[in-house]
């Protein structure tokens, strides 16, 4: 039922990312970025994989990525002029929207669904601990973590890219000023952080209140038909006249086309994948395969790795599930907590970073941007992986273990 939750907040998003664009908010955002004072372009790479991570705590990772798409191709337009380096400059800017957007799920029990998977195993398997999984007691190591991972990620990047090599002089803007203002800003941004507030609370009581999840999801089915409603409907001042802030043809007009088929093909293969009994194979085998020797700190950065690289190629929930499958019996016959390894299982099944096909986001980005290399996401990608899953394995280890008990 919870998943129906989950197409609400994708339309409401979806609509006010929408409103983003037509109000002509990415303008205003760039020109903060670039207009006043040229910010060098390690501050703007931070500043995207900052308000990416902060948009997906909030709505769902796809949405922050549409989102952010048009500041992304603004920006990128807007360094053209530096064609030396333009396909590296693409990349780098996409890669900051799909790291944010990833690592932002893992700040909030109810951000991904991934998340919702852990609860609904352990609470079904009677794994021990599970009652230690709150919606505040995620938070309260969860953000710290997103703080942790944006950080690396921003590391990576400049490590990688090296990007003060390109030119720090004032860039062109793509657009005239008169592109930055609009009468409906201010309002867009009330209405975007009603959405954000009330997804995440919505989200927390159908976490909380599991026994009102029918009414739950009624009254955030009530609120989307509202939203709409206000959105298509009622008519608002411009210009010496009226109009509703959204027509139809405002949904469909200059959505990226390539990202949507990106994130096609990555929904095609996921399902061939199923079809194929491939997640069943690769369960099989890491079970047979799983070296039984290792310390537990080593089997858990070991279990971070797989999860991270494997997802690459099957889909998260697969690889979750797969692995959930024989960490419970693995726990038994070593003697160790399951919680914590499934709890690194879940987080690293979300930190896709390599692959523009493994997950929409990677997809939405990478094809929504142009001129994105493939080589440099796959290497950025592997080391941002790497870095990743050594954070996860030990905050889940050290912080979270001692912050749980």
């Amino acid at each position: 039922m919870d998943k129906l939750q989950l197409i609400f907040f994708f339309i409401t998003g979806f609509l006010v990312s929408r409103i983003f664009i037509k109000v002509q908010l990415p303008e205003r955002m760039v020109f903060g970025l670039l207009g006043g004072r040229s910010n060098s372009l390690p501050r703007v790479i931070f500043f995207l994989i900052a308000v990416s991570a902060l948009l997906s705590f909030f709505i769902p990772n796809v949405i922050t990525v549409l989102t952010l798409l048009p500041i992304l191709e603004l920006l990128r337009q807007a360094y053209a002029e530096d064609s030396e380096h333009s396909g590296s400059i693409a990349t780098v800017l996409a890669l900051s929207a799909i790291y944010g957007a990833n690592i932002g799920g893992m700040g909030s029990v109810t951000a991904t669904p991934a998340n919702g998977i852990l609860v609904t195993y352990t609470e079904l398997n009677n794994v021990a601990g599970t009652g230690a999984i709150t919606f505040a007691g995620w938070m309260a190591w969860g953000i710290p973590l997103v703080i942790l991972l944006v950080i690396a990620a921003w590391i990576v990047l400049l490590t990688i890219f090296r990007p003060w090599r390109f030119q720090n002089s004032d860039r062109s803007l793509p657009f005239e000023l008169e592109a930055i203002s609009h009468p409906w800003q201010k309002l867009t941004l009330i209405l975007a952080g009603g959405y954000f507030v009330s997804s995440l609370l919505l989200s927390a009581l159908i976490m909380i209140y599991q026994q009102y999840t029918i009414e739950i999801i009624i009254l955030t089915g009530f609120l989307t038909l509202l939203f709409i409603l206000f959105l298509f409907f009622y008519p608002l001042p411009i210009h010496n006249e009226k109009a509703p802030m959204l027509k139809l043809a405002d949904c469909y007009s200059n959505l990226p086309s390539r990202g949507f088929l990106f994130v096609g093909i990555a929904i095609l293969l996921a399902g061939l994948i199923y079809l194929a009994g491939l997640d069943k194979i690769f369960s099989v085998w890491i079970s047979d395969n799983f070296p039984r020797g290792l310390s537990l700190y080593a089997m858990f950065i070991l279990l971070a790795l797989l999860t991270s690289f494997a997802t690459e190629i099957l889909s998260n929930t697969a690889v979750q599930i797969g692995l959930f499958l024989i960490i419970l019996p693995l726990s038994a016959e070593m003697g160790f907590d399951a919680l914590p390894a499934m709890l690194i299982i879940t987080l690293s099944s979300t930190s896709a970073f390599m692959s523009p096909i493994a997950t929409g986001v990677n997809g939405l980005a990478f094809g929504g941007v142009k001129d994105v290399s493939v080589t440099k996401m796959l290497v950025s990608g592997f080391f941002m992986n790497s870095v990743g899953a050594l954070i996860i394995s030990l905050w889940v280890m050290y912080v979270v273990s001692w912050l749980v008990g």
